[in-house]
């Protein structure tokens, strides 16, 4: 979750058309305001004036959070808590929102929980959305009557403030509107290839992309409720449009066959077969009203997640070197020397754990000192929000 630009990327979305009307009914997840006039009221009577104390409010949770959530997943792809886990925060914040005891905040902070409750009960929406964020990055926030709330800004960049509030029309997140859409962001986002999936064809107009990420890794996408919502609302037209793409590469189509040849799976015997294959089952499917059969997402989801973890397993095996080949022995480099680390003495190997413990912690310190600047600029603004108007006073300063 970043809200940075990348220097020098093209923004293309000017000339992206809104993928469907804005009057249209929600889609699962969707980053769209669907009443904005009445949402705006609510949002200027109830949010508005506290948003300072809603902000130290979500900043209190998250710091009630933080320490469960670190515990059960520590480490997550390889990155240390709270990278990548946007949508692990975002569900245990809105979560704990529901349940939270006000006596359990200071005074002020539960102001903005007051006001956020008082919000929803007079009929504003709190809505969980993911989409496309300003081009760059896929994106869980909350959708809060008019406002675009952040619960994990800091899951990219972890010295960034935890908590990001900004006028939802001024975020610049929006739908994904189809596969080409959601490819390219990816591309740009997670650094993966991605190809038409050619090799499984009766789950192509669900889950019609097949990814390769940096470390040759291969995952069928993306079987989640939007997007099979999206394209299961246009009757599979948008997985049509890009399984019509040229066939995917002979070395991935086989990559896959070789890890699920054995699973039961209905696979393609070449990517030109595959195409064909794909593009009839569009038409099958459709003709069958697959895409208004409300139980089929939920077995395309489970169906998709055993073939991830098979291919995630085929891929582990793939890369574990046999036992008798030798592997590269472990290398530090100091002052342009290298050293073998198990040749190292007990002494050295001890300083080293040392060096890594002491980067470690010296992470964490710059995380809490971020969130506690967050934190006591949001104080320091109820504060000022707090006092009385004294005319010709002097002006508040806070150093």
């Amino acid at each position: 979750m970043d809200c940075a630009v990348t220097p020098g990327a093209v923004d293309d979305r000017k000339a992206w058309p809104r993928p469907r009307s804005w009057l249209t009914p929600l889609l699962p997840n969707e980053p769209r305001i669907l009443h904005h006039h009445a949402q705006a009221a609510l949002t200027e009577r109830y949010l508005l004036p506290v948003l300072p104390e809603l902000e130290a409010s979500l900043l209190a949770i998250r710091w009630q959070l933080d320490p469960e959530l670190e515990r059960l997943q520590p480490v997550k792809l390889g990155k240390p808590y709270p990278l990548g886990q946007c949508l692990e925060i975002a569900e245990a914040v809105q979560k704990q929102l529901r349940i939270v005891d006000e006596k359990t905040l200071p005074s002020n902070v539960a102001v903005g929980l007051r006001a956020l409750r008082a919000f929803q009960r007079a009929g504003g929406d709190f809505r969980q959305v993911w989409g496309d964020l300003r081009g760059q990055y896929f994106q869980n926030a909350f959708q809060v009557g008019t406002l675009y709330i952040d619960v994990a800004n800091d899951t990219v960049t972890p010295t960034k403030p935890k908590v990001e509030i900004l006028p939802f029309d001024e975020a610049q997140f929006i739908p994904i509107r189809d596969f080409q859409h959601f490819r390219q962001v990816a591309r740009r986002y997670w650094g993966d290839e991605i190809y038409p999936n050619h090799v499984l064809p009766e789950l192509a107009p669900h889950c019609p992309l097949i990814h390769v990420n940096q470390n040759g890794r291969i995952q069928l996408h993306d079987a989640t409720q939007y997007m099979l919502a999206m394209t299961r609302s246009q009757a599979f037209k948008p997985s049509e449009a890009v399984l019509r793409e040229a066939p995917m590469p002979p070395v991935v189509c086989e990559r896959v066959r070789s890890a699920l040849q054995e699973a039961g799976w209905v696979l393609a015997t070449t990517p030109e077969r595959g195409r064909h294959q794909a593009l009839q089952q569009c038409r099958t499917q459709r003709a069958k009203r697959w895409h208004q059969d409300a139980a089929r997402p939920a077995k395309i989801i489970h169906e998709a997640r055993r073939i991830n973890q098979q291919l995630a397993r085929w891929h582990q095996a793939a890369s574990t070197p046999p036992p008798d080949q030798e592997t590269p022995m472990p290398t530090l480099k100091i002052d342009n020397l290298e050293y073998d680390l198990d040749s190292l003495s007990d002494d050295a190997k001890a300083q080293l754990q040392s060096i890594q413990f002491v980067d470690q912690e010296l992470a964490k310190l710059q995380m809490q000192v971020a969130a506690m600047q967050t934190a006591r600029n949001a104080y320091v603004n109820a504060l000022k929000a707090a006092l009385p108007v004294v005319p010709g006073g002097d002006t508040l300063k806070i150093s």
